[in-house]
């Protein structure tokens, strides 16, 4: 409406402009003085109305202006009164559009950090958002109370407020590699993991501290709870075997018919005597520190050691047995743990290798590590088992592994004793085509 009268005044303007210039050419002659006195007093009174509406709009568009600048300034109620009269009631209801998205876009930030801002008060483990130049920038208050401090580290690098190097030092690490580091602490009577995990833009690091201490202290149960348990029953296996053995000694009094029966009793026995075996040694495996002490030492002689262990049982398989490489190749290792893992997987390739294959051991020296391979000519493990191969009691085929007397627990062994050396195993086999089963150990100097 506000823009048609405009609109109209103009143009009644122009009309009684034209009006008048016509009226001063033909002077007295076409018209009398009072009809030029009505066209200027209607001209005037039209120029008023124009400087009028000329003021109004001037003033919207200022109050626009300063809604505008309000709404920068973070005021999100205001509201102007729009319509779609003319340009200036449009710019107005489009400006209380915006405000009205920018307000609902708050509130459902601001909830979002409502929430944000609950998850790091409350939860119970220490968080610390750290930069990319090394300044926390966020901390919860379990950090403190884990990590035993109570000033304020924000704003300042952790080792100038934390009184635990590790945390630094995990936090760090994560920042140089780029890769998820983390350390276990026992600290203030509770057992801690230090967990640094590196943003994906490199913008910075998210340390946590988790207090695992219930975890722990289960875990200390089972593994008490195992290792007694297979105490207990070592003496009644071995009464088992040993009396089994006897009556095997005096086979020919026994009847025909009972021999079968011997003969299940000898397998059984000798497999459940094996199984805790297996269980035991994994559990002082797990009850070790977390890194067993290592030293230099020539991986050819721990590998020619388990050769000749296993010499006879794959010779009575028909499986040839051979050892190559770089035997005289150091590793940074534990004599005993390697021992233990690679007569595991020599073990288990023979086990598995059928007559007239062929078991080799091969070592081989790289720039920074020296890696042990154990190959085979058996029947290879299908890709879908590979990532539950060193999984305890995990058995690609049961029904083969129990008859070969396999545990279950070989595999989980070898993965264990690497954890403690700080080395790697990994497997590489497709069904049909035997397997490889390789050991990457750290070396004291890199060539």
């Amino acid at each position: 409406m506000r823009a048609t009268s405009i609109r109209l005044h103009l143009a009644l303007g122009i009309t009684l402009a034209v009006a008048q210039v016509i009226l001063l050419f033909l002077g007295a002659q076409v018209a009398s003085g009072w009809v030029n006195g009505l066209a200027t007093c209607a001209l005037l009174l039209l120029l008023v109305r124009t400087m009028t509406l000329h003021r109004d709009r001037r003033h919207r568009l200022l109050a626009i202006l300063r809604a505008v600048q309000s709404a920068a300034e973070g005021d999100v109620n205001v509201r102007l009164p729009a319509s779609d009269d003319d340009e200036a009631g449009q710019v107005a209801g489009a400006v209380n559009l915006l405000v009205a998205t920018v307000r609902e876009r708050a509130r459902a930030a601001q909830a979002e950090r409502d929430l944000d801002q609950l998850m790091v008060q409350k939860t119970p483990n220490g968080l610390a958002v750290i930069d990319a130049t090394g300044v926390v920038r966020r901390a919860s208050p379990a950090l403190g109370r884990l990590l035993g401090f109570t000033a304020d580290p924000v704003g300042k690098r952790p080792a100038a407020t934390i009184p635990v190097p590790t945390f630094q030092y995990v936090c760090d690490e994560a920042a140089r590699t780029r890769e998820t580091s983390e350390r276990p602490l026992a600290f203030g009577g509770r057992e801690l993991l230090i967990r640094a995990i590196p943003a994906e833009d490199g913008s910075g690091v998210l340390g946590v501290v988790l207090d695992i201490t219930s975890m722990g202290t289960a875990d200390r149960v089972r593994r008490d709870f195992v290792a007694n348990v297979s105490h207990e029953l070592r003496t009644p296996i071995t009464s088992i075997v040993g009396y089994t053995e006897a009556l095997e000694a005096e086979r020919e009094r026994i009847p025909e018919d009972m021999r079968p029966m011997l003969e299940a009793v000898a397998r059984n026995a000798e497999r459940l005597r094996l199984l805790v075996e297996d269980v035991l040694s994994l559990s002082q495996i797990e009850s070790r520190p977390a890194d067993l002490t290592l030293e230099a030492i020539r991986v050819g002689a721990v590998v020619e050691g388990v050769a000749e262990r296993f010499a006879a049982a794959a010779q009575r398989k028909g499986v040839e047995l051979a050892v190559s490489g770089r035997l005289d190749a150091e590793a940074l290792v534990n004599a005993f743990a390697l021992e233990h893992a690679v007569g595991n997987l020599v073990d288990n390739a023979v086990k598995y290798t059928p007559e007239g294959g062929r078991v080799d051991i091969e070592v081989a020296r790289l720039d920074d590590a020296v890696e042990i391979w154990v190959r085979d000519t058996g029947p290879g493990i299908d890709p879908i088992h590979h990532p539950r191969i060193f999984e305890r009691f995990y058995r690609v085929d049961p029904g083969r592994a129990r008859a070969l007397g396999g545990t279950g627990l070989g595999l989980a062994l070898v993965k264990h004793l690497c954890a403690s050396m700080r080395a790697e195993v990994r497997l590489v086999s497709e069904l049909g085509k035997g397997c490889r089963f390789g050991l990457r150990l750290p070396v004291a100097t890199p060539e």
